[in-house]
């Protein structure tokens, strides 16, 4: 009988161990990684469970530590919280020139073996300013950074189309498989205000370059992703713009060239110039100027990806999986011939009726 006691006394006190209370938590939403005279530099934003009691809103603060080792600066950093860090609920991750010191490796290695961290917060770069500056950029309409930025990238999903949002694990398979290479959005200030700058190219684990925007937008409409971008081109000092509304792109390659194929519509959302689309020959006009615009555009980001030798658009591993042949380099040097069709949809057009009368 007293066994059975002992035993349940046991299971019971098992039950409680290593619980611990929300309210003795740390819940960090963000982690920044600068480096910077040998050091690695981590910022933790934190939410402050001690919100302000006429207000709804929930804030943020952040520690910084520093050391020689990722796994050291980030204890330092933890030991800096007067509760026990929560890592759980991080939703971003910001690496700053780590990534150009190369540092991606060791930064990618440390969270892989982990076990704190859950691997489906977002991941971007903020080359020219550090981490630690993005997570203490904080105003009273946006008092949690982190939230604030991901906000801005999804929105600018459904606007500009000019943002690239990957999680860790995504930034993983990519980095780790055969025939692939990772990017994601670049982040800075300007006048105090985020400001989504650039897309931020890797070969493997390697920085390369960190690209304009507008191959942000046509990275999207390569792998199917995007909504509603806006081209457009200046007739005598008046923009005539356009919205790319369906229509899909295909990449082929074999041992000689890489070939762009399909189809895009559009939309019309500015016409300064005043055109007559009934006119079919303005039509065509019209049709004609923007295909060569996009053909032209994605052969510009085919040839910088191949200047960097940055392969994500997985165009070695689209050639794996189609002839079973390992080679990472072969596109390199490839021709480019891109025939990309484009017309505007004249459905919906609204046409000046003239009343008979």
């Amino acid at each position: 009988m007293k066994k059975i006691i002992l035993l349940l006394l046991l299971l019971c006190l098992g039950g409680c161990y290593d619980y611990k209370e929300i309210n003795n938590l740390a819940i960090i939403t963000a982690i920044g990684i600068d480096y910077e005279d040998n050091n690695y530099i981590v910022t933790l934003e934190v939410l402050n469970d001690q919100t302000d009691k006429d207000s709804a809103k929930i804030k943020s603060y952040t520690k910084t530590g520093k050391d020689e080792t990722l796994a050291k600066a980030l204890e330092k950093t933890a030991d800096l919280l007067s509760d026990q860090a929560n890592y759980t609920q991080v939703k971003l991750m910001i690496l700053s020139k780590t990534i150009v010191d190369g540092k991606f490796n060791s930064i990618i290695d440390f969270f892989m073996r982990s076990t704190y961290f859950r691997e489906n917060f977002y991941v971007i770069s903020s080359i020219d300013t550090s981490s630690k500056d993005i997570l203490n950029n904080k105003t009273d309409e946006s008092p949690v950074a982190s939230s604030a930025i991901i906000n801005l990238l999804d929105s600018l999903n459904y606007s500009s189309n000019n943002a690239v949002l990957k999680s860790f694990d995504q930034v993983i398979e990519e980095t780790l498989a055969f025939g692939k290479d990772t990017c994601f959005s670049n982040i800075t200030l300007e006048n105090e205000q985020f400001k989504i700058d650039g897309l931020t190219i890797f070969n493997n684990y390697e920085y390369k370059d960190t690209i304009k925007n507008k191959y942000a937008v046509l990275y999207n409409i390569l792998t199917n992703n995007f909504y509603r971008p806006i081209f457009s081109k200046n007739y005598n000092n008046s923009y005539f713009s356009i919205a790319i509304t369906e229509g899909k792109v295909e990449i082929n390659l074999d041992t000689s060239t890489i070939s762009l194929t399909g189809k895009l519509t559009g939309k019309i959302m500015d016409n300064e110039p005043n055109f007559d689309i009934r006119d079919l020959d303005e039509l065509d006009t019209l049709n004609n100027d923007f295909k060569e615009i996009l053909n032209n555009d994605f052969k510009d980001f085919i040839e910088i990806l191949q200047e960097n030798k940055s392969d994500i658009l997985f165009l070695s591993n689209k050639y794996y999986q189609e002839n079973r042949i390992k080679e990472e380099n072969f596109w390199h040097n490839l021709d480019i011939n891109t025939n990309i069709s484009f017309a505007i949809n004249k459905k919906g057009l609204i046409y000046e009726v003239q009343d008979e009368n």
